[in-house]
């Protein structure tokens, strides 16, 4: 009887230790138990919006950030009650709230909906899942309160700014490898995934750096302002590219891979992706944050015909050469092969 209960306990440890080896994209030395406080209890948005009938009627708490009147159309609809519905988003995907009372939204700071500026303000909310007579789903709120931190499951925030074209973008990567990009110029949006691993290896990096600051700015270069996890606390880090001057080795490591990751997501927001992630999303009745980009072939393709080398059904096609893009896509477990004419103008469905 020793032996086996020796045998069960040496099992069980060498399980914890494998399970804590394996965990992807927490930061080095962390534990899968490691999360921080402000996430407790707390869903991702995406979770409720791929289950609603599941959440629906159940109270939930999320920490996003403020949105106003979807100024990034991110929810991808109108106001499911009132014009007076506001957005909030994270990482995953975006709904409205509601107030259940007068005193559901936190009075400071003023929150003006119409405010760019008031969108960097993250907050937890706490309320009731439920559908608006239109079918929209809703949070109807009955607190909330703003909050220092990041979302739940992103461990890391990147905000960049400046350059030739005045960009402002940013990108809230999650432990599990997804980056959601946001251009809040042209007002884009869109998801890819990379290896959790990578995160580790970046987190590991700006964990080793001490200071807040690095590099000197140069006019047209970009600002670079990261937020990430110390423990149960959040640190802001400032990193200028190019730099006049002289970086170390760790903070060129870092720009590499975040400039790589802001590529990455950029190509996932060009036209024929945005396109094709509609379509998919009008096909299925679903909201556009529900479908994750797979892969995206940007090299034009040459088909003998309107078809695309997608025909469907019923259909009649012209016998032209049509130049497009094979784009594909993820949604509620199925994946889909689209194919979009270089026009944007025509999309073919290829298997389900």
């Amino acid at each position: 009887m020793k032996t086996a209960k020796g045998l069960f306990s040496r099992l069980t440890l060498m399980f914890l230790g494998l399970s804590a080896a394996c965990s992807p994209g927490l930061p080095p030395g962390a534990t899968p138990t490691a999360r921080p406080s402000l996430w407790q209890g707390a869903i991702p948005i995406g979770e409720i919006l791929a289950h609603p009938e599941a959440y629906r009627g159940r109270e939930v708490l999320i920490v996003a950030y403020y949105r106003g009147w979807d100024l990034f159309g991110e929810v991808g609809h109108g106001p499911p009650l009132t014009r007076s519905d506001v957005a909030v988003a994270d990482a995953t995907g975006a709904i409205y709230i509601a107030p259940a009372s007068e005193n559901a939204f936190p009075s400071s700071p003023p929150l003006p909906p119409w405010d760019p500026a008031s969108t960097e303000v993250l907050l937890r909310w706490r309320g009731t899942v439920e559908r608006a007579p239109a079918g929209m789903l809703y949070l109807r709120v009955v607190e909330g309160e703003v909050v220092e931190g990041l979302p739940v499951d992103v461990l890391l925030r990147i905000r960049r700014q400046g350059g030739l074209a005045g960009f402002d973008q940013e990108l809230m990567i999650t432990e599990q490898g997804t980056i959601y990009l946001l251009d809040r110029r042209i007002r884009r949006h869109g998801r890819v995934r990379i290896d959790p691993l990578e995160v580790r290896r970046v987190l590991g990096k700006l964990s080793s750096l001490s200071g807040a600051e690095y590099g000197t700015p140069v006019p047209d270069g970009f600002v670079y302002t990261l937020n990430f996890w110390s423990g149960d606390k959040l640190r802001a880090l400032v990193l200028y590219d190019p730099s006049a001057g002289q970086t170390p080795a760790a903070v060129q490591e870092v720009l590499e891979a975040i400039r790589s990751w802001f590529a990455m997501g950029i190509t996932h927001l060009s036209g024929p992706v945005r396109v094709a992630v509609d379509a998919l999303a009008e096909r299925l009745g679903i909201p556009r944050e529900e479908i994750e980009v797979v892969s995206y072939d940007p090299v034009p393709q040459n088909w003998p015909d309107t078809r695309m080398g997608c025909p469907e059904p019923g259909a009649v096609y012209a016998p032209v050469i049509t130049s497009g893009y094979r784009v594909f896509l993820k949604a509620r477990g199925r994946s889909y092969e689209l194919h979009v004419n270089q026009e944007g103008t025509q999309v073919t469905f290829c298997g389900p």
